[in-house]
């Protein structure tokens, strides 16, 4: 008796790397075994990648106005944790410090896939209750498709460059400079041709752009953020700095509790925001959201403080 053997193929190793990763925590209550995982990090003897969650609309939800302070916390602990793969390898988990008391760094596991982000994504996605994968699909997706930006809309009217480069004139005049021309006045006399690359601000490690997301009919003005984002992307390319600065996109937004938007339009905010967040991700660059202009003027001064000091 003879039995045939089915022509299986198995999923070969041949091309994987074998690596470190560990989950990025946040507790969100002092001495509560609560913990959510926020991030994970992947380093190998070549590169590392740090993949971030991408459905923060989720920890709106569960801690409504302390939202805004539990994600500036996970900003801060993302961005130490880049200088530290950058800087120490597969040293990085040992020498890792977390900057506040509600964030830590799970035991490192070893773990195997074709790149460092395929392996930090991959665990990300096993593991934490603020990833959507579906969304992060999608915004590849999105991010295949898309075409040149100079036919999108532009929003003209937001202010909210202008707004920023008054708060930071007001606390550190020098920083000014760093402002396109096209926010150097009120009246905005001199304006960007919308065929060029627009970047708001271009300090000495940040480079930033920043757009106001409304609740009521936001659709231009997302297709707007996009090539902002597009813009970012571009200029990275042809920064010769690269390896010494970062691009981010800023988005203001209201805070849950303005008397202006209904609950509905606060969630549809959020989703919008995870959407081009995780776009902007897509492009490895970063996506900021505040609720005020103070927040991001504060934002902007600290990052270039610390490169000076």
């Amino acid at each position: 008796m003879s039995i045939d053997r089915p022509n299986l193929k198995f999923p070969s190793r041949a091309g994987n790397i074998r690596g470190m990763w560990a989950p990025l925590l946040f507790s969100p209550r002092p001495g509560s075994p609560e913990q959510l995982v926020v991030g994970v990090a992947a380093v190998t003897s070549s590169g590392f990648h740090l993949a971030e969650a991408n459905a923060w609309r989720r920890l709106h939800c569960l801690f409504d106005a302390d939202a805004d302070t539990a994600m500036l916390a996970i900003r801060v602990a993302f961005e130490r944790m880049r200088t530290v793969l950058a800087k120490d390898g597969l040293q990085a988990f040992s020498m890792y410090q977390p900057p506040f008391s509600g964030i830590s760094l799970g035991e490192p596991k070893v773990g195997e896939a074709a790149t460092e982000r395929a392996l930090a994504e991959l665990w990300l996605a096993e593991t934490s209750s603020l990833y959507d994968r579906a969304l992060a699909i999608a915004a590849v997706d999105a991010a295949a498709s898309s075409t040149d930006s100079s036919g999108a809309s532009d929003a003209r009217g937001d202010r909210l460059p202008i707004l920023v480069r008054e708060y930071v004139q007001q606390h550190r005049p020098g920083l000014v400079k760093a402002f396109s021309p096209e926010f150097q006045a009120v009246t905005r006399s001199v304006r960007t041709p919308a065929q060029q690359v627009r970047i708001a601000f271009s300090g000495s490690v940040l480079v930033a752009n920043f757009a106001t997301l409304p609740a009521r009919k936001p659709k231009a003005t997302i297709e707007h953020i996009k090539s902002l984002v597009l813009d970012l992307e571009t200029d990275r390319e042809r920064d010769s700095m690269r390896g010494q600065r970062r691009w981010e996109m800023i988005v203001q937004h209201q805070g849950r509790d303005d008397p202006h938007i209904k609950p509905n339009q606060y969630d549809r905010v959020l989703e919008v925001l995870d959407q081009l967040g995780e776009q902007a991700r897509v492009r490895d660059l970063d996506m900021l959201r505040y609720t005020s202009v103070s927040s991001i003027g504060q934002h902007l001064l600290e990052v270039e403080r610390r490169a000076a000091a």
